[in-house]
């Protein structure tokens, strides 16, 4: 399978290449009130509305501070153009990869987790990212989205 590998907090990502749009540099969003905690904000980009999601708080660890060294991993999760924000993409690989034992702690009940990959260097966890959101943050999103909408016109 053709992944995108990307980090964050210390630990390999991956997400399927065809679900990846694109990567740009990080940036301030502008706040999305009635959004999920996940949610940092939104951004235009290139005429788009794209909500940033806090990668490293869903993984586990504190709200993350935004910072100009990120990457955004723009994509679709269930009709919303999201990105993740991330430390650094490491790039494009194709590898096989199978269901393991051993995911860290803190993603062993994850439900995005799809499968592991072991590299030379460690694990690589492969992220589905229809299963990232919980279905709440999906309507609190959704919601809060439509009134954002709502304000501007």
């Amino acid at each position: 399978m053709t992944l995108v590998e990307f980090e964050c907090r210390g630990q390999r990502f991956a997400l399927p290449l065809h679900c990846v749009r694109r990567v740009v540099a990080s940036a301030q969003p502008d706040v999305l009130p009635g959004a999920p905690d996940i949610v940092l904000g939104v951004l235009n980009v290139g005429g788009e509305i794209v909500t940033l999601i806090d990668f490293g708080r869903r993984i586990g660890g504190p709200a993350t501070e935004l910072n100009v060294a990120q990457r955004l991993l723009i994509i679709d999760i269930g009709g919303f153009a999201v990105a993740f924000v991330v430390d650094a993409v490491i790039g494009v690989s194709s590898r096989e990869w199978e269901h393991l034992p051993g995911l860290p702690a803190r993603l062993s009940g994850a439900e995005f987790v799809d499968a592991v990959v072991r590299l030379d260097d460690g694990l690589c966890i492969i992220v589905n990212p229809e299963k990232f959101l919980f279905e709440d943050e999906r309507v609190l999103l959704g919601d809060a989205l439509e009134k954002m909408r709502h304000e501007e016109h």
